[in-house]
């Protein structure tokens, strides 16, 4: 019995352990970014030591086609629940960088970039 009793409580562990080190949902997605509504670049999103970034892998446009392999999203972090905080967003055509939140929700990845007291959204769909 005790045998038996310390085989579920490793298998427990293990799983739990499992379950802390689980890629986060954004990991290794592809988005199709859009702005004022018009399809404008494709941007992958991967995900190392909890820490998110995106880079542009396509772009709709020829504007946006002389970004393609740039890094638009850097050290977004997860805070549950489909939130995401703690990262910036880059403007490639400025090269500006703005502080970032996101929210997933299904396909969907709402952006807000913040510059000071006023902030600009976009949706993402996911491709």
């Amino acid at each position: 019995m005790k045998l038996f009793t310390k085989t579920a409580i490793a298998a427990a562990g293990i799983g739990m352990a499992t379950m802390a080190f689980a890629a986060d949902p954004l990991h290794n997605t592809t988005w199709q970014t859009y702005d004022e509504g018009q399809p404008k670049g494709v941007v992958k999103i991967t995900e190392s030591n909890g820490v998110l970034t995106g880079k542009l892998i396509a772009g709709s446009t020829q504007k946006a086609k002389q970004y393609v392999g740039r890094t638009v999203i850097k050290n977004l972090k997860a805070d549950g629940g489909g939130k995401y905080s703690g990262g910036t967003i880059t403007d490639p055509a400025k090269d500006k960088d703005y502080r970032m939140t996101a929210d997933l929700n299904g396909n969907t990845l709402k952006l807000k970039g913040y510059i000071g007291p006023f902030s600009r959204s976009q949706e993402w769909k996911k491709k």
